[in-house]
């Protein structure tokens, strides 16, 4: 996304929070049984210059708004915290 580039993505794990579902790119299920859903993720992309665009474009937006290095280091000083169970730095 850092990239201007639409992601394609399993819809597994922690993705789905990071990569908005046809917003930011393309989400398709683990293993064999989403690999004709990534081919025709592809396909949709290639075919749709402009959305593939737009959606390079969401997800740099998203980027800049949700993951910048100020929100990364609050966050991990606050994990640390937890585990540590006293502020850091």
């Amino acid at each position: 996304m850092t990239f201007k580039l639409p992601v394609l993505g399993t819809n597994a794990g922690g993705t789905p929070e990071i990569v908005e579902d046809a917003v930011t790119g393309l989400l398709h299920p683990v293993g064999t049984a989403g690999q004709s859903k990534l081919a025709d993720n592809i396909l949709t992309l290639m075919n749709n210059r402009e959305t593939a665009t737009a959606m390079g474009e969401a997800g740099y937006r998203r980027v800049q708004e949700e993951f910048d290095s100020s929100r990364f280091y609050a966050e991990f000083g606050t994990t640390l915290e937890v585990i540590f169970g006293r502020r850091c730095g």
